[in-house]
């Protein structure tokens, strides 16, 4: 009878460790699941409707190309007028400068290095920029890519814009993005853990380049991650994106370095 016993409760032990492990596993890909349908069901879009843009300050007169390379990030997905983007307000702070600045934004939504190397750099070269940011990398880690891939593509885009122009470029690693009500554990630790792990490879690529005189760094991530995670003005509706709130810190930031 004991012996039965005993059975019977290890039948049930086993039953509810199942149970546990069903429960785990919708659990994870509703969450998962949740979050990518939400991005694209909001279905935001860039405020930039033409690549290339003049500001013109008649203060000044000189004058400079800019060329934006990177994803949606750059594209200002998520602010509500291009004049919150970062890239808009990297050019105005340039046309304090020099006056006349030709602003070419060659980011598109989605993109990742690979796009990058394989779209955006022939064209950025073929500019012959004055200055250049570059941030990506998102998308890279969204796709799950190679984190081995990822670091030979950053090499190769930052050795082709080293190499192939004698622009001034600020390199500016990658942003924890992800409201706390969408991106909910265990996935905001594993998205902060590679995120981490991403941008390491960014500083080491950036430090091995040795070209302090051209390359400017931004740590966005280290100025940005406290407030990604409690100011709900940060995001903008489909809580991934920044708000043209969120874009306008990030402008004060980069052009703060």
């Amino acid at each position: 009878m004991v012996f039965c016993n005993i059975i019977n409760v290890m039948k049930l032990i086993k039953l509810s460790g199942v149970l546990f492990l069903i429960i785990c596993f919708f659990y994870l890909y509703e969450v998962y699941i949740g979050f990518y349908n939400r991005i694209g069901t909001m279905n935001l879009q860039s405020t930039y409707s033409e690549k290339s843009l003049i500001l013109d300050n008649p203060a000044f007169n000189g004058s400079v190309k800019y060329t934006a390379l990177g994803d949606s990030l750059s594209a200002g997905v998520g602010s509500r007028d291009i004049n919150e983007s970062f890239v808009y307000n990297y050019a105005l702070k340039l046309s304090g400068k020099y006056g006349k600045v030709n602003l070419i934004n060659l980011a598109d939504p989605g993109d990742t290095t690979e796009e990058v190397i394989n779209n955006q750099v022939p064209r950025a070269i073929a500019e012959n920029p004055d200055y250049v940011t570059l941030l990506i990398g998102v998308n890279d880690i969204h796709n799950k890519k190679n984190i081995e891939d990822f670091r030979e593509n950053y090499r190769y885009i930052l050795n082709e814009l080293l190499t192939k122009t004698s622009a001034h470029i600020t390199v500016i690693n990658i942003p924890y993005l992800g409201s706390d009500r969408i991106i909910i554990f265990p996935y905001n630790i594993l998205l902060n853990s590679r995120t981490n792990q991403f941008n390491e490879i960014i500083s080491d690529v950036v430090a091995r380049a040795n070209s302090e005189k051209r390359i400017r760094f931004v740590d966005l991530y280290k100025d940005t991650y406290m407030i990604s995670k409690t100011d709900p003005k940060y995001y903008s509706p489909d809580l991934f994106h920044p708000s043209g709130e969120g874009y306008l810190l990030w402008s004060q930031i980069i052009n703060a370095y």
